[in-house]
């Protein structure tokens, strides 16, 4: 089992500190902890001209959204922007705005895009579906709202890392199905594609990691309202029955993490129906490297692939 340096120094931390496991902290503890956790060294800091929070009226009520934009002035002589929306990970339990808010400035800075990431509603007190409706709704109203956030409607892509991966693949196949506008490809980092937990990989366990199958079936647990709901394909959408006519797929692995069985058997599933996929592995990486980029530098390297991914996909457009 091959282990980057930095991810045996942050495992030997949690282990000499005698961290204790995110299941045994309550949704609420659990997001107190991740915003500090969201909090950035001045020097690791990315500055971006145009950081700016709006809401959009959802389903099951308001949705926060926080647009970036790095420009002289905010598409001040018309010019449209490419678009990412982008879906924080947390299990659909924790993570918000802030837990991503790094991510997010260098996929912007980095692609020249403008990035939106959509503050879905979150277990157990909003359980499934209402973080896919949440999904669902962001889409389709920050695509109708292009002409006034300067938004090139024909070169769109749908990012999110673990469970905001999971929206992510969902929202795009809805945009086959015409259930949401059309996107124009997806980046999923180690993405939670498969809520019945029976992959090999779940067995990975080793002691200080953040992330075992205890951990996931906790959020499981939380999220879902019943066991039923595992194979609905909106919770797992690599049960989905058809997954062909899908935009340009770029996936994010990392080694050391339950989720990473099923990452691949996506990407295979989606190559099986003649999709255009990429997959990368950090095989050194436990899950949500993503997002701490201060103690796991490699993520950097990742958010730099990404960037090059989703500059891939709009050249194509």
């Amino acid at each position: 089992m091959q282990i980057d340096k930095d991810t045996q120094a942050l495992i030997d931390e949690r282990v000499k500190n005698n961290a204790p496991p995110l299941e045994s902290f309550t949704p609420q503890e659990l997001r107190d902890i991740r915003a500090k956790m969201a909090e950035t060294p001045l020097e690791l800091r990315v500055n971006l001209s145009h950081v700016d929070d709006f809401f959009v009226e959802g389903t099951l009520g308001p949705i926060k959204l926080r647009k970036y934009f790095d420009g002289m002035s905010s598409n001040a002589n018309g010019e449209k922007n490419p678009l990412i929306i982008y879906f924080h990970g947390g299990g659909f339990v924790m993570g918000d705005l802030e837990s991503h808010d790094l991510v997010c400035r260098h996929l912007c800075k980095d692609t020249k895009a403008t990035v939106i990431a959509v503050d879905y509603k979150l277990a157990p007190e909003n359980k499934f579906p209402a973080s896919i409706i949440d999904a669902q709704d962001a889409i389709i109203k920050i695509i109708k709202e292009a002409e006034n956030l300067k938004i090139d409607k024909n070169k769109i892509i749908l990012c999110g890392d673990s469970a905001g991966g999971a929206l992510a693949a969902v929202g795009t196949i809805m945009s086959r199905d015409n259930i949401v506008p059309k996107v124009h490809g997806q980046i999923l980092v180690y993405p939670w594609v498969d809520l019945t937990m029976c992959r090999r990989s779940m067995d990975i366990n080793l002691e200080g990691m953040i992330l075992n199958k205890s951990t996931i079936e906790y959020f499981a647990n939380h999220y879902l309202n019943s066991y039923e709901e595992q194979v609905d394909w909106r919770a797992s959408p690599i049960l989905t029955p058809d997954l062909s006519g899908l935009p340009t797929t770029y996936i994010f692995g990392a080694g050391l993490d339950p989720l990473v069985d099923e990452g691949d058997a996506f990407r295979r599933r989606l190559l099986s129906f003649g999709n255009e996929v990429y997959y990368r592995l950090f095989p050194g990486q436990m899950h949500a490297f993503l997002s701490n980029s201060v103690q796991l530098p490699t993520a950097l390297i990742c958010l730099k692939e990404m960037s090059e991914a989703a500059k891939n996909i709009f050249s194509k457009l």
